[in-house]
């Protein structure tokens, strides 16, 4: 990689800058004044610590090299970024000179106490499959600037945590997902300060981790529209049971990015009412949900819980969402016990270096025959996830909602 000098003094300055041009100060009479910046719909968060991390991490080496179109970042890991064993964290920008920016948040994993399933290292570049590949003609979202999160702590980009997981009296496990997605989001920012749009998908632990990533994206672009793409990454916990996700989220230091006008927003065992919470608060939110009806990883290897059970959650959950939001929350669920349909294969969830995966007794049996999809090769009714995406992003009729 070649050394770059830190870039965290130039994201902060630009954040700076851009609060001043956008209040309209210090401007002449004679100048247009500058357009206003909308409320953010989701402050109560910020004044719960959100933004703490913005402006803060540091860029000690850049590589716009190894891969063609792409620039990827190494954070130095004494400024926050740092994946689960204390490696740097990277992350990189495909700028496609696009008024729209697509950020994509990796899956791989979770990590707490009692389980922990994780990949523990951020690779450079940007993997070319299905919804990261450039060259695909199907690929709805080819010609955004792409900006590529890797998954490396456990904490689903939420984090702000570390342990010492063998007791030896010494930090071994640094969950900082929320100082990893400040630090990519502050890279986004300098590369695309107004864009049209921001289209935010996750995969996975990736899926789970656009629920509170949203929070951020929408303070750090208050006048863009927001489009999420949640793969496989719904929200659901272990249904009535409360003490499951308020154990992790508590241990992962979590709780102050749930806002305190949602006190039950975890009391029904899942997350979802989280996911109500920001439709209810911000109008410009438009939410694609993917999930099978039975999915293997989330329900048998995390969650411990049927197939049956799972569906009947997942159902009565986003059924409940729809519901209530039903022009900006929309479903795409099918049979089966499929994990994740936008990038096609296993090595978009876990990556090619198995060195860097960290697999508990039993997991490997419970992930024997795991079925991935793609955006093509998922379809409800004939539509594809592709199509269905595409006609999201063009405000189309055929994105609605579609279950098998």
């Amino acid at each position: 990689m070649r050394l770059s000098p830190s870039l965290g003094p130039l994201f902060a300055a630009i954040v700076a800058l851009a609060a001043v041009a956008t209040t309209g100060c210090g401007s002449s009479s004679d100048e247009p004044a500058a357009a206003a910046v909308p409320p953010n719909p989701f402050q109560e968060v910020v004044d719960r610590g959100l933004g703490k991390y913005v402006g803060k991490a540091k860029v000690v080496a850049t590589d716009a090299t190894s891969q063609p179109g792409v620039v990827t970042y190494e954070f130095d890991p004494a400024s926050g970024p740092r994946c689960l064993s204390g490696d740097p964290y990277r992350m990189s920008v495909r700028d496609r000179g696009s008024d729209d920016l697509f950020l994509f948040l990796q899956g791989g994993g979770a990590c707490w106490s009692t389980y922990c399933l994780a990949i523990t290292k951020a690779p450079p570049g940007i993997p070319k499959l299905d919804v990261l590949d450039p060259d695909k003609p199907t690929n709805p979202v080819r010609d955004l600037t792409t900006v590529y999160l890797p998954y490396c702590d456990g904490s689903m980009f939420a984090g702000d945590a570390e342990s010492d997981s063998d007791h030896d009296g010494k930090i071994d496990r640094w969950q900082h997902g929320l100082q990893n997605l400040s630090a990519a989001i502050d890279v986004a920012y300098a590369a695309k300060a107004a864009p049209r749009r921001v289209v935010l998908a996750g995969s996975s632990g990736g899926g789970y981790g656009t629920i509170l990533a949203a929070l951020l994206v929408r303070t750090r672009w208050p006048s863009a529209e927001l489009l999420v793409i949640d793969d496989a990454g719904i929200g659901l916990g272990k249904p009535g049971d409360a003490s499951f996700i308020d154990a992790i989220v508590d241990e992962l230091a979590i709780r102050p990015l749930l806002p305190a006008s949602c006190p039950d927003c975890t009391a029904n065992g899942h997350i979802t009412r989280m996911v109500a919470w920001e439709l209810a608060h911000d109008p410009k939110l438009r939410i694609s949900a993917f999930s099978s009806y039975g999915d293997q990883v989330i329900s048998d290897v995390f969650l411990g819980i049927d197939a049956a059970t799972f569906e009947q959650a997942l159902r009565a959950e986003t059924g409940a969402l729809h519901d209530a939001t039903p022009d900006r929350y929309r479903r795409f669920l099918v049979k089966g016990r499929m994990h994740t349909t936008l990038l096609g294969t296993i090595d978009g969830i876990i990556g090619t270096d198995f060195t860097a995966v960290k697999l508990p007794p039993g997991a490997a049996a419970k992930l024997a025959g795991l079925q991935i999809g793609s955006i093509d090769g998922t379809m409800v009714g004939g539509v594809s996830v592709a199509t269905w995406v595409g006609a999201m992003l063009r405000g189309e009729p055929a994105w609605d909602d579609r279950l098998e």
